[in-house]
């Protein structure tokens, strides 16, 4: 769940720098996609929103499954690269947990990116919510983000748009937060 496990002490006061939600738009899901949107919802050590960023970006190539996120190659040609919104998105994530729905892929994505641009990773915290809903036992039917927000009364407005996905998580992830607090997960 939590993939760095230097602290013994327990939620919230655990990570006082707070939390990074996150969530990218890819052009597929293999080793050579890439991003084409970010979005990161910052958050306090108690899970209350702080502010949000969002940026599109240009892949340089196909944006992949139009049909799925609704990027073109028209609203992503004027995008910045990567590498001009890396200091900004680093920025968003520097000494906060990155927290992220299957945040093996975002991460993934997210560390390929930095590494093409020669660029170390910004941050070393990762927490995904699909295994944080395991370990709480949420009486889920599969572990889609709809089914976490709607779990926890989240209206998701539109899927697969980075922005809204990191809002729906982030407004999911405080009550995951509060629980794993009362039941001393970690």
């Amino acid at each position: 769940m939590l993939d760095d496990h230097t602290t013994a002490a327990t939620w919230p006061t655990a990570y006082p720098q707070g939390y990074a939600v996150v969530d990218v738009e890819t052009t597929g899901l293999a080793r050579d996609d890439r991003i084409i949107s970010a979005a990161v919802y910052r958050l306090d050590s108690r899970g209350d929103v702080e502010d949000h960023w969002y940026t599109l970006v240009n892949p340089e190539r196909d944006p992949g499954p139009v049909w799925i996120h609704g990027l073109t190659t028209d609203v992503l040609e004027g995008a910045p690269l990567f590498p001009e919104i890396a200091g900004q998105f680093a920025e968003r994530l520097d000494g906060r947990v990155l927290v992220a729905h299957n945040a093996i892929f975002d991460w993934s994505m997210i560390a390929r990116e930095y590494a093409r641009a020669g660029l170390t990773p910004p941050t070393r915290q990762r927490l995904c919510t699909i295994a944080l809903s395991k370990e709480l036992a949420l009486p889920l039917p599969n572990h889609k983000l709809e089914s976490l927000a709607a779990h926890f009364g989240v209206v998701q407005e539109h899927a697969h748009h980075a922005l809204d996905d990191a809002r729906v998580l982030a407004e999911a992830f405080r009550p995951s937060l509060r629980a794993a607090a009362r039941g001393g997960v970690r």
